[in-house]
């Protein structure tokens, strides 16, 4: 019984936001760049309060293996931990993030990303979905507005420059 109340707790306390795409291009090219160990800089650029990435350090192993860590470093000077969790080419791709160094450590327990591709009219359809778990009740609201109002716009900006990268030059 234990373990169904703290299972419902943690499921309270999470914040999801899902974000989708198509893409022009075929399912293992787009998947192959979205889970590429390099990618973060080329999509990850930036919106509103959400600084973007700069680069990447630190990777403890090949990036198409779960159990991988890296630190992400912020074009603002603050960090991030990420993990690969889950990684079946072409279709998902999944990972967690922990210790933030910047504002949202206060607000966050950790965040977990997940993409799933699938193949949809000569192209394929990219399905993000971005979890936040609140560190307790009380920071549950600003996590829910921050969200809203800039993880949302970040998010769109990464798959824009994902649709960016393979459009026609």
């Amino acid at each position: 019984m234990t373990i169904h109340v703290e299972t419902s707790r943690a499921a309270q306390l999470k914040v999801a936001v899902t974000r989708e795409v198509f893409v022009a291009n075929a399912i293992q090219e787009v998947f192959d760049f979205v889970a590429a160990e390099d990618v973060l800089p080329k999509i990850l650029t930036g919106y509103g309060m959400v600084p973007g990435v700069a680069s990447t350090s630190d990777v403890s192993g090949p990036w198409d293996r779960p159990g991988s860590h890296r630190i992400v470093q912020l074009t603002d000077g603050s960090t991030a931990h990420e993990g690969v969790t889950h990684y079946d080419r072409p279709f998902y791709f999944a990972y967690r993030v922990s210790d933030p160094s910047f504002a949202l450590k206060h607000l966050m327990g950790e965040a977990r990303g997940q993409f799933w591709f699938e193949p949809a009219n000569g192209g394929t359809r990219v399905k993000w979905t971005y979890t936040f778990l609140a560190k307790n009740w009380l920071t549950k609201l600003p996590l829910t507005l921050f969200v809203k109002s800039q993880w949302r716009g970040y998010m769109d900006v990464c798959l824009a420059n994902v649709v960016k990268h393979f459009a026609p030059a």
